[in-house]
């Protein structure tokens, strides 16, 4: 769930709108510097936040009580999402789920809070996580062995160095992507952009590229352009609820269940 300001209310956007809006970027991606994504990668590129329904079809609230944003997410809540997003999409198509799986993955070696002494639910939290992780490492060398991909070369989080060999190449290419398409839809959905920049190749085996994100109204700049059209026009829906804190989850989900639906039209152009 996103939680997007809007004057006196919160307009709440899906984790799956995102996600769709993810996937309607992704054809565009191409040009005379940048080449076009594959079908399976546009594909998984709209399916990485599948398992997010968890949540989104009950949402809840966060310690202030005001609906829980995506960027809030329990850890513990973060990995039931993960994992069912890569079991739904390599249940699509391998590739696709294997690239899901490495965004479940990535996401799962960020950072976790470091506790100031000794606490049960910490060291639980961290075993869970890491038994999370060779979860997927798993899933990731069956879909590999599916593939036909090798098993046995030196992985990083899943990924082999660029110049291994030129599938390993187009995988790092597709996740970049991937990760990349998720920062610009969230840089769109959110109050503010909360990325000023992404990290893509422009063409497999390449040097990566950064992409300077930057937000003016509903608009977002992007630098260079890496799109064929030299502007994209989208729509994203939300539910529109008070910026209140709610007296209790149940009290909330009624509100949203009913709260009215508000088309936000937002724009990708290049900057300057």
């Amino acid at each position: 769930m996103i939680r997007r300001r809007d004057g006196e209310n919160w307009v709440l956007i899906s984790q799956s709108d995102h996600a769709a809006l993810s996937g309607e970027l992704a054809p565009h991606v191409g040009g005379m510097t940048f080449a076009k994504l594959e079908e399976t990668a546009i594909h998984a590129c709209a399916l990485h936040d599948a398992g997010w329904p968890l949540h989104d079809e009950s949402p809840t609230l966060n310690l202030d009580r005001n609906p829980l944003d995506v960027f809030e997410t329990p850890r513990e809540l973060g990995l039931s999402i993960w994992e069912k997003s890569a079991e739904i999409a390599a249940e699509e198509n391998p590739y696709a789920g294997l690239l899901v799986s490495l965004h479940s993955l990535h996401l799962s070696a960020l950072p976790m809070p470091v506790p100031e002494r000794f606490e049960n639910s910490q060291m639980r939290q961290r075993f869970e996580n890491n038994k999370f992780q060779h979860k997927q490492i798993e899933l990731q060398e069956n879909l590999r062995r599916e593939l036909g991909m090798q098993t046995d070369i030196p992985l990083t989080l899943g990924l082999a160095s660029s110049g291994t060999d030129p599938r390993e190449d187009q995988l790092l290419f597709d996740f970049r992507w991937l990760q990349t398409l998720d920062q610009i839809s969230l840089a769109v959905c959110c109050t503010h952009s909360p990325f000023d920049r992404a990290m893509v190749y422009a063409r497999p085996g390449r040097r990566m590229t950064e992409l300077h994100l930057a937000r003016s109204g509903n608009d977002l700049l992007v630098s260079p352009w890496p799109f064929e059209q030299r502007e994209l026009s989208c729509t994203i829906a939300g539910r529109v609820v008070p910026n209140q804190p709610w007296e209790s989850t149940e009290l909330f989900r009624q509100a949203y269940n009913h709260a009215p639906v508000e088309q936000i039209e937002v724009r990708i152009r290049e900057s300057g």
